[in-house]
């Protein structure tokens, strides 16, 4: 059976990006006192990746509304290093924000969120 989807538009860097998101998720949203922040962390280091992050809070950053209970921000970075020593010990590069021209013209096509088995899972495509 196909899952009913709730679907927005925001829009960032001046782009509209699709939002959906399933009915349970849709439920987990409306039980929650506060919105979900979602990141959309585009990470350039050794490869690139995407990462969907859920938040508390914004930690700073402007966000976008795609309901009164969902909030989106976009956040491309890029490694500081590219060491396997490093990586091991962090779980991750060091990382540092990108602000140019170049990156403020990039964001999400598309993303979708899910809440099953009492977890948050999301993707987006570029």
């Amino acid at each position: 059976m196909m899952q009913t989807k709730h679907r927005t538009s925001v829009v960032i860097n001046g782009r509209n990006v699709a939002v959906e998101w399933t009915r349970p998720a849709a439920d987990e949203l409306a039980r929650r006192p506060d919105p979900l922040i979602v990141e959309l962390e585009l990470y350039f280091s050794c490869l690139v990746k995407k990462f969907v992050h859920f938040r508390e809070d914004s930690r700073g950053r402007p966000t976008v509304a795609a309901s009164d209970k969902l909030l989106l921000y976009f956040r491309p970075v890029t490694s500081t290093a590219c060491s396997f020593e490093v990586a091991e010990r962090l779980g991750r590069q060091p990382e540092m924000e990108l602000h140019n021209a170049a990156v403020g013209k990039i964001a999400p096509k598309k993303v979708s969120l899910d809440f099953a088995g009492g977890v948050w899972r999301g993707s987006f495509s570029l």
